[in-house]
């Protein structure tokens, strides 16, 4: 599963984010997404591929750490940097091997990497990511052997989407099992510097960083599998790793029996309620257009998937347009503020956003066996969780107004209990 990948880096002041139950002020961009320090290996302790960069070795993979992401995706430059093999031959017969994964503009093709080994290393200021001897003490998680994506490799004559993934390399579910991602965004809603980011094993003490916090709020997950809609060719070749990911709400690919609650959005006196990707990697939070149109709000006749989408059913001033870019293209996409948008916390209580934005864009994925086709309810995006901004695409370079600082300082991924935790 690919979706929207956006990042903006801001140096400036701001005041004290908002506390309670009830968030008011987000804007439809967030201002960073978490990244992770990467190295990759052909053997668990080995010593880590690496290339020559003007005289000097470099080994270290700046990676978006993405719940949103089913697999691990390295970037043709990154791949061909570090001498990664790609998958091409079957038994002895060499063959075009490729795989077949969807994001938020389409389908895309991948190669498939050599079997390898990945750590990984807190994404802070202070840690060392230029000395390879130190590796064993720095990048301290760890996971493989496992095959890699690497690509996409049809962003063709599309300049937005060469420029934006050429070099782009994401650490997706695969490297998340049983492990608990840790985002301090203290330095981002102040609006001074990126996310800090740690992975942990919660079995073992940390050995850096804050370890685990605690955190008063908790949001119940369900996890869904989109390996069934990806695709390798040829069938017998090894596949990449493919993992399932975090949903708020029920598993939209079997909801039957399952009890976790879902996101539920209402506008002008109608609710509906749906299953959202929990998204680390979205920097916009987007609803479809079947959820959109139960709260009364629809794209205006021949204006979707056009350079100038409107709504019906929306005030102008209380719509918005974006271009998302990520696996499978860009596009442009109109949205609004949802009155509201709630979620079901454990303690019991919903944790609220007033005046919530999201883009209107499907993200449809398809059987390749039997055609079936499945399109999410909607993506839990980074503008929820920290500090975000409007952005008017308007002029030569896009303009960024409204910045608003985030309501949580401690944000908790736990993939192996099933649960977002906030404070």
């Amino acid at each position: 599963m690919r979706k929207i990948l956006f990042t903006l880096a801001l140096l400036i002041g701001f005041s004290i984010p908002l506390r309670g139950e009830d968030i008011e002020g987000v804007q439809p961009a967030a201002l960073d997404q978490p990244r992770i320090n990467l190295v990759v290996r052909r053997q668990a302790r080995g010593r880590p591929l690496s290339a020559k960069a003007g005289g000097e070795e470099t080994f270290n993979l700046e990676a978006f750490l993405d719940t949103g992401a089913s697999g691990i995706v390295l970037s043709v430059h990154s791949a061909d940097q570090l001498g990664i093999h790609r998958e091409r031959t079957v038994g002895a017969k060499p063959v075009d091997v490729q795989f077949e994964d969807v994001g938020v503009g389409g389908g895309s093709r991948f190669g498939i990497s050599e079997a390898v080994f990945l750590s990984m290393a807190a994404y802070t200021p202070n840690t060392n990511v230029e000395n390879i001897d130190s590796v064993n003490v720095t990048y301290l998680q760890n996971c493989g052997p496992l095959r890699t994506q690497i690509g996409p490799l049809d962003t063709g004559n599309d300049l937005l989407a060469s420029l934006v993934l050429g070099n782009l390399d994401i650490v997706g579910t695969p490297a998340m099992q049983g492990k608990v991602m840790v985002m301090d965004t203290r330095e981002v809603n102040n609006m001074t510097d990126k996310i800090r980011t740690y992975l942990y094993d919660p079995k073992v003490k940390p050995a850096d960083g804050p370890g685990i916090p605690k955190t008063k709020r908790h949001i119940k997950l369900s996890f869904a599998s989109f390996k069934p809609f990806t695709k390798t060719t040829p069938a017998t070749a090894e596949p990449p790793a493919v993992f399932a990911n975090p949903f708020i709400g029920p598993n939209p690919l079997k909801p039957a029996g399952d009890a976790t609650p879902p996101v539920i959005v209402t506008h002008k006196g109608k609710s509906s309620a749906g299953s959202w990707l929990l998204d680390t990697g979205a920097a916009a939070s987007m609803i479809s257009r079947k959820q959109a149109a139960a709260v009364g709000v629809t794209y205006a006749a021949a204006t979707f998937g056009t350079d100038h989408p409107k709504l019906d059913g929306v005030p102008e001033d209380r719509q918005f347009t974006m271009t998302v870019s990520g696996i499978g293209g860009a596009k442009k996409a109109a949205g609004f503020y949802l009155d509201k948008l709630a979620l079901r916390m454990r303690e019991g209580q919903p944790l609220v956003y007033i005046r919530a934005p999201v883009l209107i864009a499907d993200i449809t994925v398809k059987d390749p066996a039997d055609g079936h086709e499945m399109t999410l309810d909607g993506v839990f995006g980074m503008n929820f969780l920290v500090a975000s901004c409007k952005i008017d695409e308007s002029a030569l370079l896009p303009d960024l107004d409204k910045l608003t600082p985030g309501a949580f300082r401690w944000i908790v991924y736990d993939q192996s209990a099933g649960l977002l935790g906030l404070e």
